[in-house]
């Protein structure tokens, strides 16, 4: 043993682990890892991507040269998540002061690329879909291209969520993958989203009032899944329109709003994302926001001038009653 880790095993006590490798520290960490099942089946596939090429290796000795030159080495889509999860891990493992420095940090994960997105032009494609489901589901399309939820979040709306007077929507909570997700306890960290004539209208078309605001037939809260290929898909078909997916729906409540003229940073909080993702992925496609805000700043100097005027006027009339 080197003096410089006889010297960490005397500072770390029972805590030093000079010999872990990468692979068992991530073995040691998916043990006590409390998540749901998707996050714990996402988190062991991307770990397994740095567990490959340096899953032998001790953790204390893994360089940030080593990272980067592993994380270049990957398929563009696959180095976002892997090098995530890799930070992860080597993140407990500096907590645990089993490394004292995490390389994963030191090397830049940058987001990958936005793709393509296809909102729906107008409301009447939005009926055409809704025409050909049925009343439960085409309901469910009105609510989520009327105010940009995400699809879970409205399989897991309870009606007790609802204020069909006042218009609002509360997000409690998020059903996906057979199991519901409470957000936080807090009504401030809650996303209160105004609901638009229309969409309230709809919901109003749905006679039953309590429980789930949209069961399945079972009663039920809707699988994703099967709404894809029982419903959503053979509906777009028969109306005739181009295939998109149902997150489109947001997408479409994004640009719509944006065009509109609403502000980047009040569709990010109605959304529950970051100005930045709002920016980066919708900006581009709201070409009608463009003379909105020009509208916007033309009326402002338009009163300001109108204003300069008046002032102008005003001690004009002063100097004359004075002289």
């Amino acid at each position: 043993m080197s003096l410089e880790e006889a010297v960490r095993r005397v500072r770390l006590g029972p805590l030093f682990k000079p010999r872990m490798t990468l692979r068992q520290l991530n073995d040691a960490y998916l043990e006590q890892y409390d998540a749901a099942p998707a996050s714990v089946k996402w988190l062991r596939y991307n770990l397994e991507t740095a567990a490959r090429a340096l899953g032998d290796q001790r953790i204390s000795e893994i360089t940030a040269q080593e990272v980067a030159t592993w994380r270049k080495s990957l398929p563009e889509s696959r180095r976002h998540p892997a090098h995530r999860a890799l930070r992860q891990v080597l993140e407990a493992a500096l907590r645990w002061k089993w490394i004292e420095e995490n390389p994963a940090t030191l090397v830049k994960n940058p987001a990958p690329r936005v793709g393509e997105i296809d909102p729906f032009d107008s409301w009447e494609e939005i009926e055409a879909i809704v025409a050909e489901l049925d009343l439960v589901h085409g309901v469910l399309v009105e609510f989520l291209v009327g105010g940009g939820m995400r699809p879970e979040e409205a399989f897991g709306a309870d009606w007790t969520d609802v204020d069909l007077k006042g218009g609002i929507f509360t997000v409690r909570r998020a059903f996906a993958k057979g199991r519901l997700k409470s957000y936080a306890k807090t009504e401030r960290s809650r996303r209160r989203v105004p609901r638009r004539k229309r969409t309230v209208a709809a919901l109003e078309r749905l006679e039953h009032r309590s429980g789930i605001v949209f069961p399945n037939t079972a009663g039920q809260r809707i699988d994703i899944n099967n709404f894809r290929h029982r419903g959503w898909t053979p509906a777009l078909a028969a109306a005739g329109i181009a295939h998109r997916r149902i997150y489109d729906l947001r997408h479409t409540y994004a640009t719509w709003g944006l065009a509109a003229g609403l502000d980047i940073f009040t569709l990010s909080r109605r959304m529950g994302t970051s100005v930045a993702t709002i920016d980066r992925t919708y900006g581009h496609l709201a070409a009608g926001a463009d003379d909105y805000e020009r509208e916007l700043l033309d009326a402002y100097d338009a009163r300001s001038a109108a204003f300069r005027r008046c002032v102008g006027a005003g001690t004009s009339e002063a100097g004359s009653e004075n002289g």
